[in-house]
């Protein structure tokens, strides 16, 4: 018995719905995923671990000088709201948000260029902004086709810098207010903040000589709104069951742990409550093998190495050896692999990427009746995943370190937001 790309896109199938942090839908496909695993006989678990969330009721953004004009906008999760009538103040478009387009916006509020993240955030909030304006796709987006994002001001930027009014619109609004120099703004928004639970399905399949040594394989099965997340991420989801599949009939030397996380989309939530409340068994972790984004029709596969340089080239060595057409590299990769090796495990994270306009993420375009994933995209990644993992899990002596070399570390470090 082998990995089986028709059994895992037939799985994808029966999950491609919208499944974000904490709603119904996520604690859904949840507890689908802990009856396949059921299914193979493994033991299974769901653990549960809170998120901070929040809803808006309302919003509304509109130039009140020099012209008046209401824009359709999304307000961001988690934000503040405006006191009653509305927020009505100066307008400032801070372009790249230096210090000269900064010197003035205290008590303003700043039209940005695109998406906030957490250094910008910092910026505006030392600027003492009172509101934010953001705008996600492009400037030729047509309406009917696209969604105006929903956002969120996550934890790791409110907890050091505050709370604020901030929403976000088109791109081809933002241009229109620069465009027609809007001077003046109104904002109104209403919204709540609260906490909802998040679910991680795990599996363990012990190992039959070395149970101490321990490998984690994960992906996460949950969306953004809008999206229903095929590709990012419940084809990598699917895939590491279908490893546990194959090793639950052929088993391990090692302790194979399989993951299905919750809440990555909203900052590596599921893998960090994993990892902080198992960090005794996180020690016995030697490497984490993490999916991330796969099944792409149009594509190429890739392995970045979260690890040494020695790691790398055994990974490489792997591939080649078995004839697997795979671009290795050596870095860190936004995704789950981050916790574990904030606690010292070095991490393989595997993907297939979809070629140019051939793949889609965080819209509504990733969607199966898009046509862009296939059976044969999930088993490539499946086939590579499997053979890394069967070598290193049946090795008579761990090829691999528990080590993570200081260049990786600081990446980890500034991406965890430590380091400025």
């Amino acid at each position: 018995m082998d990995v089986s790309g028709k059994r895992a896109f037939d799985l994808l199938k029966s999950l491609a719905y919208v499944r974000v942090s904490g709603t119904p839908e996520e604690k859904q496909a949840a507890q689908v995923l802990l009856n396949v695993v059921k299914k193979d006989g493994v033991e299974g678990y769901i653990d549960t671990f809170p998120v901070h969330a929040g809803k808006v009721h309302r919003a509304r953004l509109t130039v009140t000088a020099p012209y008046v004009k209401e824009y359709e906008c999304t307000g961001f999760i988690r934000g503040e709201s405006t006191p009653e009538g509305g927020l009505e103040t100066e307008l400032v478009y801070v372009e790249g948000a230096t210090p000269v387009n900064l010197a003035r916006v205290e008590g303003k509020v700043a039209l940005i260029n695109g998406r906030l993240n957490y250094k910008l955030y910092e910026k505006l909030m030392g600027a003492k902004v009172a509101g934010i304006i953001s705008y996600s796709g492009t400037v030729i987006d047509r309406e009917s086709e696209t969604d105006i994002d929903i956002l969120k001001l996550r934890e790791t930027w409110t907890e050091p810098f505050g709370f604020t009014v901030a929403v976000n619109v088109r791109a081809k609004s933002a241009m229109d207010m620069v465009k027609k120099k809007a001077s003046r703004v109104r904002i109104e928004v209403e919204s709540e903040r609260f906490d909802v639970e998040s679910r991680n399905v795990r599996a363990v399949i012990p190992g039959t000589q070395y149970p101490d040594e321990v490998i984690d394989i994960g992906g996460h099965y949950d969306s953004v709104m809008f999206s229903t997340g095929v590709y990012d991420n419940m084809a990598g989801t699917v895939i590491v069951l279908e490893l546990m599949h194959y090793f639950a009939a052929h088993p391990p030397k090692r302790t194979l742990r399989f993951h299905c996380f919750g809440s990555e989309e909203q900052g590596l939530l599921g893998s960090k409550a994993f990892c902080a409340a198992h960090e005794e068994e996180v020690k016995k972790t030697r490497l984490m093998v993490n999916i991330d984004i796969g099944g792409s029709v149009l594509g190429s596969e890739k392995a970045i190495v979260t690890g040494s340089e020695a790691l790398t080239h055994y990974v490489e060595g792997i591939l080649d050896e078995a004839g697997l057409a795979v671009e290795v590299s050596r870095d860190i990769y936004s995704s789950d692999s981050i916790p574990f090796a904030d606690r010292g495990v070095p991490g393989i994270n595997l993907l297939r990427a979809g070629a140019p306009g051939a793949a889609f993420i965080h819209d509504r375009r990733d969607n199966l009746k898009n046509g862009f994933l296939s059976a044969e995209g999930l088993e490539s990644t499946a086939r590579v995943a499997l053979e890394i993992v069967r070598r290193v899990a049946n090795a008579g002596n761990m090829p691999v370190k528990r080590e993570i070399p200081d260049d990786i570390r600081e990446k980890v470090d500034k991406y965890l937001f430590r380091k400025k």
